[in-house]
């Protein structure tokens, strides 16, 4: 499993593998410094060969480059240590930098003014340049002395290695427009949250977990930690050998209105694409025309408006909802009186796995009285930023500057399950969180999201668990867009490129007998 820890988090998980399982912070930093030397050698061995700067102050972080030091020395290699920031040292921290000097690593530190930085220029024949100054802990604003110093560790051609986390980086938010900038970061135990927010996904570089001997039950002993879907985590439907359409679901698409027939559309095949037994797209009756047109493999519902009124009559309509076992409502759905009752009657009624999408989204933002259904187990909003924005009535730069903590507090206040869409997506229900990097920017074109609703909507009906439906299908319809980017330019990639070629790779394990 990849977890991913908040600052918070990994204090309290350093504080407890110290305080109570009875590993000495001495030993943690040691396992941390030998690892990422290990994991340098190995993986690195062309880079490891001429002389390693390490950047260093006086934490804890810098304790760990000071143990990198000494084992690099060791493998015979030439280490020079470089001091940039002061501070306070730690007892372990200060034991392991006399342990360089007795072992007679240069040391240098660049002076006040800072006018001596061609040392990182003149010393021939740097390969690496390692990041050992600040950790998880850091949250200020980076001194602008520092941001001279990695500005011109930039500029170096020299293969650039962060440990635990690049410095200047906030490892909750994200947020460090001046931090360092790494090829490499070799982070310690675990991920750490703000490497996939703002600047996180920028500075860190390839990203490789060193393991320092925190046990492996302490992950989620004292908290719930967030868990980060890849290759190897991700989940599909389960699928039966013998088994027949009912097995699989239906699913209901509740959307489509004038000048908006596509979303509904779109949701409904990318539901089909994605394995549902059987998919209802229901629309007004006067809508008929347009996906009768259309022929294809669902099944059209037609709801005709109450003689005289706006609203829609639910006469039908209630007894074959009955047997739906997942609804999607929102593509296209429209603002009027229509889609508002219809809304409303789904929030209210529904008792399967609902995800309310796109105009949806908008009318809950318009009619407060509509989130006391969000706390209702079986709903799922699936905004993006600007929707979200929109629900909480909060400025764009304020929701980026921290966007899980804005995510709590809008759970916190509706109940709501949400699954926030962007490049990093993130789903939370104040319990449980997944997040979901998977993708590239051709999913930034109109009906994504439509698609991204009906995955979900088919996997719910195929008897997956809201949470794990809707990261799953985000990271199915991320892996697909990557995998077109092989083939063709990725700006030209179309939300119907992605039903097409919806990626879903057969696994052995996703088939068994039926259950009995």
């Amino acid at each position: 499993m990849a977890y991913v820890f908040t600052p918070s988090q990994m204090k309290t998980l350093d504080e407890n593998t110290i305080n109570c399982f009875g590993i000495p912070a001495s030993i943690l930093m040691e396992n941390a410094g030998r690892g990422c030397a290990d994991f340098l050698i190995k993986n690195y061995p062309e880079e490891t060969k001429g002389v390693i700067i390490i950047l260093h102050g006086e934490g804890n972080n810098s304790g760990d480059g000071f143990v990198l030091a000494r084992w690099l020395q060791n493998y015979g290699k030439q280490v020079i240590l470089l001091q940039v920031q002061k501070g306070e040292m730690t007892e372990e921290t200060r034991h392991n930098f006399k342990l360089c000097k007795a072992l007679k690593i240069p040391t240098f530190e660049l002076n006040k003014e800072y006018d001596n930085l061609d040392i990182l220029e003149n010393v021939p024949g740097v390969t690496m340049i390692i990041d050992a100054v600040f950790g998880t802990g850091f949250k200020s604003k980076l001194p602008s002395s520092l941001k001279k110093i990695f500005q011109s560790v930039d500029d170096n051609s020299a293969l650039k290695v962060a440990i635990d986390i690049p410095s200047g980086l906030n490892g909750a938010t994200g947020e460090g427009e001046d931090a360092f900038r790494a090829d490499v970061t070799l982070t310690l135990h675990s991920y750490k949250m703000g490497f996939f927010l703002r600047e996180g996904k920028i500075k860190c570089g390839k990203v490789y977990t060193i393991p320092i001997g925190i046990p492996e039950h302490y992950n989620d002993a004292f908290f719930t930690p967030a868990i980060f879907i890849d290759n190897k985590t991700f989940r599909l439907p389960e699928r039966y050998y013998y088994a027949n359409k009912s097995n699989y679901g239906r699913v209901f698409i509740i959307g489509g209105s004038y000048g908006l027939l596509g979303a509904a559309a779109l949701a409904t095949r990318a539901a089909l694409r994605a394995g549902a037994g059987l998919v209802y797209l229901i629309s007004r009756e006067e809508n008929k025309y347009f996906y009768n047109a259309n022929p294809a493999e669902f099944l059209f519902i037609g709801i005709p408006r109450i003689e005289g009124t706006l609203t829609p009559d639910l006469k039908l309509f209630t007894t074959l909802f009955k047997t739906a076992d997942s609804v999607v409502i929102g593509p296209g759905l429209g603002f009027d009186n229509y889609g508002t009752y219809m809304l409303e009657y789904i929030l209210r009624t529904s008792t399967v796995p609902t995800v309310v999408d796109a105009d949806a989204l908008r009318i809950i933002a318009k009619d407060p009285s509509l989130q006391q259904y969000l706390k209702k187990p079986n709903i799922l909003l699936t905004p993006h930023l600007g929707e979200f924005c929109t629900l909480t009535d909060m400025d764009m730069d304020k929701l980026v500057k921290d966007i899980p903590t804005a995510l709590e507090n809008y759970i916190k206040k509706t109940g709501a399950k949400v699954l926030l869409k962007s490049d990093t997506t993130i789903f939370s229900d104040g319990k449980r969180m997944f997040i979901n990097i998977s993708g590239n920017d051709g999913l930034a074109t109109g009906g994504s999201g439509d698609v991204l609703a009906g995955i979900i909507g088919s996997f719910c009906g195929q008897k997956m668990e809201l949470g794990e439906a809707a990261i799953n299908a985000s990271f199915i319809m991320g892996k697909t867009a990557e995998e077109l980017a092989k083939q063709r330019y990725f700006p030209s990639i179309l939300p119907t490129d992605i039903i097409e070629n919806l990626f879903m790779p057969l696994k052995d394990e996703s088939l068994s007998s039926p259950e009995s």
